[in-house]
C-alpha cells in the first residue's frame, strides 16, 4: 500500500523541476524575434598592437583627448602631456619618471576607457576617460596625469 503513495509524490517532484527548467531557459533565451537581430560585437580595436608595433613609435590618447601619449621603441620609453597645464612625464623602464617639456601634436589612437596598453621591457598605461597612469610592471618607476592631483615617482 507504501508503493502507490510513494510513485505520485516522485512523480510531482520530477514535474516540479521540469517546469523549474523551462522556465529557467525560457528568461535566460531571449525572444524568437530578437535572436536574428542581435547586433555583431564590433572589431575591437587595441592600441599599439598593429604589425611592427615592437619597432614603431606609437601615439595615443585617452577617450577624452585631454592627454596625449608617445611610446618610443628607441629608447624604450613613454612621455605623456596634459594638453591644458602642459605638464608631462616621461618613464623608462630603468629609472624614476622624470618632469620633461613635449609637446605632442598628434593625438593618435584613442584608447577605449579601462584599456591597458602593455609595451616591452614591462612599461604599461592604463586609462581612464580623463586620467592615463603608466609605471614599471616590476619597478618602482610611475607617473599619473590627472584633472587633479597629477603626480610622478
Amino acid at each position: 500500500m507504501l508503493r502507490p503513495k510513494i510513485v505520485p509524490a516522485a512523480v510531482g517532484l520530477a514535474c516540479a523541476a521540469g517546469c523549474i527548467a523551462c522556465l529557467s531557459f525560457t528568461v535566460a533565451s531571449p525572444p524568437a524575434s530578437a535572436v536574428g537581430l542581435r547586433a555583431r560585437p564590433a572589431h575591437v580595436s587595441y592600441a599599439c598592437s598593429g604589425p611592427h608595433s615592437a619597432t614603431v613609435a606609437c601615439h595615443f590618447s585617452t577617450p577624452s583627448g585631454n592627454i596625449r601619449c608617445l611610446w618610443t621603441p628607441v629608447p624604450n620609453s613613454v612621455a605623456c602631456e596634459r594638453l591644458a597645464t602642459g605638464r608631462a612625464y616621461r618613464l623608462r623602464p630603468a629609472g624614476r619618471a622624470k618632469a620633461i617639456k613635449l609637446r605632442l601634436r598628434r593625438r593618435g589612437q584613442t584608447l577605449p576607457t579601462s584599456q591597458q596598453v602593455v609595451f616591452p621591457e614591462s612599461l604599461s598605461c592604463h586609462d581612464t576617460r580623463t586620467t592615463m597612469t603608466c609605471n614599471q610592471d616590476f619597478g618602482l618607476g610611475e607617473f599619473e596625469l590627472a584633472p587633479r592631483g597629477s603626480h610622478a615617482a
